[in-house]
Order: C-alpha cells, then sequence, then structure tokens
C-alpha cells in the first residue's frame, strides 16, 4: 500500500502541483517564506509552505 502526499503543510499551489499537469504552479506559490505575527515573539500569521522546493537554507 503506497501512502497519499503530506498535503497539510503545503500552499495551495504546491498541492495542486503535486498533480502532473500542474508542476509549474510550485513557482507561483507565495508561502516561501514565515510570516510572523506582529507584536508577538514566535507565532507564525503564515507559515512557510512545507514542499521540498522551499526547504529552509535553500533558494524559493
Amino acid at each position: 500500500m503506497t501512502a497519499a502526499p503530506e498535503t497539510t503543510d503545503l500552499s495551495a499551489e504546491c498541492a495542486l502541483a503535486q498533480r502532473p499537469e500542474y508542476k509549474d504552479l510550485h513557482d507561483q506559490c507565495r508561502q516561501a517564506q514565515d510570516i510572523p505575527l506582529p507584536h508577538a515573539t514566535g507565532i507564525l500569521l503564515v507559515p512557510r509552505c512545507g514542499c521540498s522546493c522551499h526547504r529552509r537554507g535553500g533558494d524559493s
């Protein structure tokens, strides 16, 4: 049995880009970095997309 790909941490663009006919949507992902909640420490307003094309330390 093959496990389904994890999509809970993906942006809408990267989740759809897992389908072969939409591979080019990775380039349109706007969640390439964490956006912190203003005036809060350690709380994210928008987390970085969990796709491997946006891994920390790499270029997005």
